[in-house]
């Protein structure tokens, strides 16, 4: 992945103007009709890392790939397989460039295949191996916090930044590790990645009604473990 900051323009297809700019002026990454790359929505940039635009899919990997390692870190709890899941993830996008379709919201697409992921990594299934380097891509000596505040839309959130942020992550994640993996999946994949309930029960093969009962069940658990954080979760 490339880090935030960094700019992938010069992998860009399609960039013909060569014309050297200022020292410190960033050049923006555009497509074929001269609109930038970041500017276009997900489903664009998947149909065109299908035709093998390599701009395409880093911007993918940009926009996406911290909130999928948080969410994989809370469905296995353990930093060092949560990123290769999530390697995993980013692999079977590649894999499967080719025959992606928008009939649905790029990210109901990919929490997919992140849910399938890691129901096999429940079950201990063994993984296939990673054949395909993602270490261009990834920044992998960049440091990243696996914050469960990142996806919660709410602008009390913010209070992380005067509270202690590390001691309000420590007693999310640890407070998910005691709740069941199916209510556990529903509840974050709405709550931190911002899902709606249809789109959950379609990630997760499951009834919306269904979907909506585990949140409810897992907000229920979850509440007397974090009673010192009511007011801000």
């Amino acid at each position: 992945m490339v880090p935030e900051g960094d700019n992938p323009e010069e992998m860009a297809e399609g960039l013909t103007n060569t014309t050297r700019l200022p020292k410190g002026v960033p050049l923006r990454v555009m497509d074929r009709d001269g609109i930038p790359i970041r500017e276009r929505g997900d489903e664009w940039l998947m149909l065109e890392h299908g035709r093998g635009s390599e701009a395409a899919f880093e911007e993918l990997v940009r926009r996406h790939r911290k909130s999928v390692l948080n969410y994989m870190y809370r469905m296995v709890h353990n930093r060092q397989v949560g990123e290769e899941l999530t390697q995993e993830v980013f692999l079977a996008l590649v894999k499967n460039a080719g025959r992606y379709e928008p009939t649905a919201k790029f990210t109901t697409y990919l929490y997919t295949i992140a849910s399938n992921i890691v129901s096999k990594e429940w079950l201990r299934t063994k993984r296939r191996p990673m054949l395909f380097s993602l270490s261009r891509y990834w920044g992998a000596s960049e440091e990243e916090e696996l914050d469960p505040l990142d996806h919660l839309r709410d602008e009390r959130a913010d209070v992380a930044g005067a509270f202690e942020r590390d001691e309000v992550t420590e007693a999310v994640n640890e407070a998910l590790k005691h709740i069941p993996e199916l209510q556990r999946e529903a509840f974050v994949l709405r709550r931190f990645q911002g899902l709606s309930y249809e789109e959950v029960a379609s990630v997760t093969n499951s009834p919306v009604g269904t979907v909506k009962s585990r949140v409810v069940r897992a907000e229920q658990a979850l509440r007397p473990l974090l009673t010192r954080f009511r007011e801000y979760l």
